[in-house]
């Protein structure tokens, strides 16, 4: 990702606050600005087709040098065979196990109530500093129909014991789970979107903000998968292939496939500059070289869930926005002046 792509600040502040932000204002003839800007009708997408390529430019241009193929999980579609005159029948085999990449029906009303703003980025991509504009954005918004202010949860138990494994004890033992789940059990879920987002009349918005990777060999934290002592050893394009680095801190694409259903889902995407990101935590994994292998290896594998993942399945919307985030930083300005206007902004 070029620091020439950046935007200025006030571009850069309008159009993470359009990106992420946050519900349907009210019923489908009742919209906000924001909110008719977010949930766009796919066939309108459709007639706007300018729309669509401005969306496309993220993390795709910024390929990375050794040029790694994409890597999905989602099964191959086959061309489907040519209409005969006199079709036969339709047969109905049994039917599979439900994969993971499969929808469940979509809950709407849930999805009207609830949102994710995931802050996403590698380790060290100032997720902390982030975290309180976020907060800002999402506190000060109202619900219209209500008048109530939305519920804001910036440390969400209920979904990192969801996502991560935490909380045994006091979440997922006392759920009735005798072991961890995986991510995207279909039970587990539910249970997690209803005791994050209750069905009280208000709007529920939950941020989450673990990095990529997350926490020590040795963290405390119950962690599903831990960080790999295996990984000092390995290429960023290994590491990036791995069946454990694909699961920590959490799998991005069982998760997205399991909660969307449920929940409206948005991340906005923290990009700094790769020396900075670095130098952060330059005395992890042994050093600042092996730390920067590994924090290469977890960006191409964001990078392909992205490249992706750029609308969601359900309502057709962008399902990120990226923030360049040395653009909003006081070194970026030449002088007080400019910072103090800056912020005013």
């Amino acid at each position: 990702m070029a620091h020439r792509h950046c935007a200025p600040l006030l571009i850069l502040l309008s159009a993470a606050a359009a990106g992420l932000l946050f519900f349907l204002a009210s019923t489908q003839n009742e919209r906000s600005p924001i909110t008719s800007f977010l949930r766009t009708n796919p066939a309108e997408a459709e007639e706007a087709p300018e729309n669509r390529r401005l969306l496309s430019v993220g993390l795709a241009q910024f390929t990375d040098p050794r040029s790694v193929s994409l890597r999905t999980e989602a099964p191959l579609v086959t061309d489907a065979p040519e209409e005969s005159a006199s079709p036969a029948p339709p047969s109905f085999p049994e039917q599979p196990e439900r994969p993971r990449e499969q929808f469940a029906a979509v809950d709407f009303e849930s999805r009207a109530n609830c949102q994710i703003v995931y802050i996403l980025g590698v380790e060290g991509a100032t997720h902390h500093g982030f975290l309180p504009i976020i907060e800002s954005l999402a506190r000060n918004q109202v619900d219209p129909r209500t008048g109530q202010g939305y519920v804001v949860d910036v440390t969400p138990q209920a979904l990192k014991a969801g996502l991560f494994g935490w909380f045994y004890s006091a979440k997922i033992k006392r759920w009735g789970f005798e072991v961890t789940p995986e991510v995207d059990d279909p039970a587990f879920v539910q249970t997690v979107v209803r005791e994050s987002c209750p069905n009280d009349g208000k709007k529920h918005i939950l941020i989450e903000w673990a990095s990529f990777p997350s926490g020590h060999e040795d963290d405390p934290r119950t962690y599903r998968v831990h960080r790999q002592h295996e990984w000092m050893g390995m290429s960023p394009e290994e590491i990036a292939n791995s069946d454990e680095a694909l699961e920590h801190p959490t799998n991005m694409q069982a998760f997205y496939q399991a909660y969307s259903p449920y929940v409206d889902i948005k991340f906005v995407v923290l990009h700094r500059p790769f020396l900075e990101t670095i130098a952060s935590h330059r005395d992890w994994d042994g050093g600042p070289e092996i730390h920067s292998n590994i924090i290469r290896g977890f960006m191409l594998m964001l990078r392909r869930f992205l490249d992706t993942h750029l609308f969601d399945l359900v309502d057709g919307t962008r399902l990120w926005s990226l923030v360049c985030v040395e653009k909003i930083m006081s070194k970026h300005y030449g002088s007080e002046h400019e910072v103090k206007a800056a912020r005013k902004r």
